[in-house]
């Protein structure tokens, strides 16, 4: 059984990676589930490293939509999904030429603006077709480079969302896109059967960061909850300017 790389660095930040994806993804509405690939980013190719994660997305959405399934927010979903599925068909067809650097730049910019500045993530949630701007966004960034978190949660920032409201219609809307998203990859042949025993290998390590996220969120509270966001937000988009300027 042959997997991607045998080096112990790679492990490293393979395991902290998807660890830290999976608490994001069932614990903080993935504001920081951006951090894994700029980690595996450092060992891999960057589109070797987008496609290694995302079968262990897939993974960690089920057991996040599964928790959280019966507090989604159907009005939203129905405003953010078409939105995210044309970003995705944009990013699509970018992905075999485009290069990261300026999207990833401006991105981390504006995550750090609305992390900071809190008046304008609810500015952000009123604008005339905020779903579909910042849907859209998140599809396309989410495409690219797995960064659709920061995007999405400057949406749902604004929306005053409850808790497990906001962790459920997150949740869904990052499943529906990583599904879609198996077809412009396989269109752009970064499959291998490496990269997939070894994102089987690693996918253990993806239940348990989605239960150790579920498993956190349940001690606090909303404005804690809320607090927290905000900070995965500026962290996220840290991550994103240290991966464009590096």
């Amino acid at each position: 059984m042959t997997v991607i790389s045998s080096s112990p660095l790679f492990w490293g930040l393979a395991l902290l990676g998807v660890v830290l994806t999976g608490i994001s993804k069932s614990g903080f509405a993935g504001g920081a589930g951006v951090v894994a690939v700029p980690l595996l980013a450092l060992v891999l190719p960057v589109e070797t490293a987008v496609a290694l994660m995302l079968p262990i997305l897939l993974i960690m959405d089920g057991r996040t939509i599964a928790y959280y399934w019966q507090h989604r927010n159907a009005q939203e979903l129905k405003k953010l999904l078409p939105a995210a599925v044309l970003g995705i068909a944009l990013g699509g067809w970018l992905l075999a030429w485009v290069s990261p650097f300026a999207l990833t730049l401006s991105l981390g910019v504006l995550s750090l603006l609305f992390a900071f500045w809190q008046k304008l993530a609810p500015l952000a949630a009123r604008l005339p077709g905020s779903a579909w701007l910042w849907g859209s966004t998140a599809g396309l960034t989410s495409t690219l480079i797995h960064a659709g978190g920061p995007p999405l949660n400057m949406y749902l920032i604004g929306r005053g969302l409850p808790k497990l409201t906001w962790l459920a219609t997150a949740g869904v809307v990052f499943g529906v896109m990583n599904l879609v998203k198996l077809v412009p990859y396989t269109l752009a042949g970064l499959w291998s059967r490496e990269l997939l025993v070894t994102a089987l290998v690693l996918s253990p390590v993806a239940y348990l960061g989605v239960y150790l996220g579920y498993r956190v969120q349940r001690l606090l509270d909303e404005r804690a909850f809320l607090r927290i966001c905000r900070w995965l937000l500026a962290l996220s988009g840290g991550a994103l300017l240290f991966k464009a300027l590096a």
